[in-house]
Formats: structure tokens, sequence, C-alpha cells
């Protein structure tokens, strides 16, 4: 995308999450205009138009991320754009990059394939009854579904098309007796945990020490858990928009809410010596009619 023009393409990036390794020094070399994703950052849309109003060429990726690839809605920062610069869009869909980088680290000759569309006219809004916000809702929306119709289908196969997410939590004294508890957002805080690009942009790209939050067999002690539980918290001091922007603002409060809870649970099961348990399950369809189930047990011990 940054080759393929004539003219030299101003990205827009992530500024809210520093990149890994050589992707960072490579993206440092080139350069960007970092956005703070999941807050208002109208310092970036300022010199993103600025770039449009010179009749430069900006590269911007609607979603907005990687997190839920496929089912993700587009943000309507392309459609703001679009209509202050009165710059026409042009669609371009990535395909054969899943998994491609682990291709290459095999030895294996992944296929990558751009393809370009038709230009977009450029965003206006019309008379009609759709509020502003709206009507760029419906342009960005557009601007993804021309996108994701220069994708190749295949690749939308890898990916699920909708997911559900379940969690149950025990009290156990050391006696082996336990009790059922109940707080609010487990099923959110199941869906942060069986979301990878999620804890791997706190564990890679922030280095922040959650692996104990991985679903992963693992021993877990109450302390190690306590402190992956408030670096998550440590960052949406600093963030407040790291879930919300990624869950949606209903989910990504729910998980908050209950990683604050859980945390509270795990002091008072350390005073009282109880190990903590947490099952959690996920059910992922595709669209070709596999079902798959995921379940990992969290045990939490004093």
């Amino acid at each position: 995308m940054a080759v393929y023009p004539h003219r030299q393409v101003e990205l827009i990036g992530a500024g809210d999450l520093p990149f890994e390794g050589f992707i960072d020094k490579l993206v440092a070399f080139y350069g960007f205009i970092p956005v703070n994703r999941g807050n208002l950052d109208r310092k970036a849309m300022v010199k993103a138009l600025g770039v449009l109003e010179q009749a430069g060429v900006l590269g911007i990726y609607p979603e907005g991320g990687t997190w839920n690839p496929g089912r993700m809605k587009a943000q309507v920062g392309v459609a703001w754009l679009s209509h202050k610069a009165q710059a026409p869009v042009i669609p371009i869909g990535f395909s054969g990059f899943h998994n491609g980088f682990s291709k290459v680290l095999k030895f294996e000759r992944p296929t990558l394939k751009m393809s370009v569309g038709e230009p977009i006219p450029a965003f206006r809004l019309d008379n009609d009854s759709l509020t502003v916000k709206d009507a760029y809702q419906k342009y960005a929306d557009l601007v993804l579904e021309r996108i994701n119709s220069l994708v190749d289908p295949a690749d939308f196969l890898l990916v699920p098309q909708k997911s559900d997410h379940a969690m149950r939590l025990r009290l156990e004294s050391e006696g082996g007796s336990s009790e059922m508890v109940e707080i609010v957002g487990l099923q959110a805080l199941a869906e942060f945990l069986f979301t990878p690009v999620m804890l791997n942009s706190l564990a890679n790209n922030l280095k922040k020490p959650i692996q104990p939050l991985y679903p992963t067999q693992q021993t877990r002690q109450n302390k190690q858990f306590s402190e992956a539980l408030q670096a998550v918290l440590d960052v949406l001091d600093e963030n407040p928009g790291f879930l919300t922007y990624r869950m949606g603002v209903e989910q990504g409060h729910l998980a908050e809410s209950a990683v604050r809870l859980l945390l509270q649970l795990l002091d008072t099961a350390h005073n009282t010596h109880k190990t903590i348990i947490l099952d959690a399950t996920m059910h992922a369809w595709y669209r070709d009619g596999r079902v798959e189930e995921k379940d990992h047990q969290y045990r939490i011990t004093p």
C-alpha cells in the first residue's frame, strides 16, 4: 500500500501501543501519524486532514485494529476525513496474510495478494433522515464492505463468524468444599481472556506481566494472578479506552468491572486460604459450518 501509488503515502497507525521488534524499527524509519485509539485524538485527525488538504495520499485501516478479523465494525474516521477534505477513498483488500509469517519461519512461501478496487466518491452530507454520526457510520460501513469484497473469500473461512463466551467462578476451601460465586462481567472477562491479540498487546507491546492470564496449562498462585490483573488496571488508568475500543463500550466496562471485583475476591481468598477456580469456555462458529470449542480452568491457589 505504501509503494503502489506514484505518490508518497502517509500512513495512520496505532499510537497507543508500541510495535514489536523489527516492525517498530521499520515503522519508525518510514514514519506514520500515530492515533491514540479508543480516545478522541484531535491532534492526529488534524494532521491526517492536513495531508489530504495538501493533495496528499493517506493510508488508513477503517477497522482500526486486528483483534477480531472479519467481524469488526468500521470506525467513522475514514468518513470524517473524506468529508472534510472531499477526498475519494480507494478500497484495498489484502489476502493470504493469515499465518503468513509463521509459514516464512518454516521456510514455506506464503501467497500474499493485494487487490485494488474502484474509487469511492468523497462523502457528502445529504438532506435525509440520518444524523451526521449515522451518516458517517453508513459511509464507513460502505468502505469496509468494498474492502471485504476484495479479500479472498477463503480468508474469511479461517476466522469465526460468531462466538460465545461463558465463565463460572468457584471458591474452594482447604477441606475441599466449594461454593459458587457470582460477580458482574464474568462473560466479558472470558471474552477478554480468549482474545489472544489483546493479551499479546499487553504482554508483547506493553511488556506487562500478564502471563498468568493466558489460557494455557500453568501453575497459578494468588500473588502472580493478582499482579497480572493489576497490570491490566494500570493500562486502563493510562488508556481508559483499551478494552472499550476493542470489545465495545458495554462489554469493555463489564470486563473491567470483573477484573476489579476478581481482584478484591483474590485478596479475600488469600486471607482465608481459599482457592479460586475459574472455568472459562468459548464456542466459535465458522462460515463453513465448523464449530470450535475451547475451555480452560484457571486454578488460583493461595
